[in-house]
Parts: C-alpha cells; sequence; structure tokens
C-alpha cells in the first residue's frame, strides 16, 4: 500500500511518500503555500499521480497529549482535505518529528526540514503498522 505521509504547516508543508510495499518513506516535496485550497489541489493530483492509496497527516499535540491550538488547526485542515480526496486520511503523532528533523538537518533549509519530518512521520506510521502484520 502506497502512502502520502504530511507535515502540515500553515506556511509550508513537507511530504514524503512510500514505496508500494509500504515499507519505506522518502522524501517528497514542500509545498511553499499558505492557502489550504492550494495545498489540497496539490495533495490531490500526488495522489492521483503517484496511485496513493492513503495519506497520513501528522497531529501535533503537546508532550502530555494534550491538543493546542495547531491541532485544532490540523483537524480543521483534515476534514477539509476528506471532503476532496478519494483515499483514506489518516492521523499518526508527530511529537518531536520536527525537532528530529532540525537535529539531523542543521544548516539546512526549512523547506527540506519539513520534508524531512514528513518522512520521520510517515517511516514511524510504517514502522508500526508493519509490525502489526508481522
Amino acid at each position: 500500500m502506497k502512502y502520502l505521509g504530511m507535515d502540515y504547516g500553515t506556511k509550508r508543508t513537507g511530504l514524503s511518500i512510500s514505496d508500494v510495499s509500504g515499507r519505506v518513506a522518502v522524501l517528497k516535496e514542500t509545498i511553499e503555500e499558505d492557502s489550504q485550497d492550494k495545498v489540497i489541489e496539490r495533495i490531490k493530483e500526488i495522489v492521483i499521480d503517484d496511485d496513493v492509496e492513503a495519506v497520513v497527516i501528522g497531529l501535533p499535540v503537546n508532550m502530555n497529549g494534550e491538543s493546542t491550538a495547531m491541532t485544532e488547526q490540523v483537524e480543521r485542515f483534515i476534514e477539509k482535505l476528506r471532503n476532496h480526496l478519494t483515499v483514506p486520511v489518516q492521523t499518526a503523532d508527530e511529537r518531536l518529528t520536527t525537532e528530529m528533523a532540525k537535529k539531523l538537518l542543521r544548516g539546512v533549509k526549512k523547506e527540506e526540514r519539513d520534508q524531512v519530518a514528513a518522512q520521520i512521520l510517515l517511516q514511524n506510521f510504517l514502522d508500526e503498522q508493519n509490525a502489526l502484520t508481522e
């Protein structure tokens, strides 16, 4: 199963994509756009062009698991996204993915960090899914 991973942001959205077996996540691109409609249009294109079967979007929560203002914003975006896609949209815990990306890529452009955060998020999700099926 092929997945698209998303690290949604109000200015940039990092994307990663899995291989067809759903085992390995790789960098895809960064959407530099603050318009949710334009982000959704690009996601729709990728889902179609890359034969994506499900989208996994990071859900930002505090370290204690509580919702934040950004959690609510992402949840509203997810609902909007679900209304425009024919594939499932799932959430995954994104705690520390951006921090991990920053540490891995000190001095690298923010656009690339967003993609790496999406890659870490998706790889964690894939690892969990694959562990359940083994």
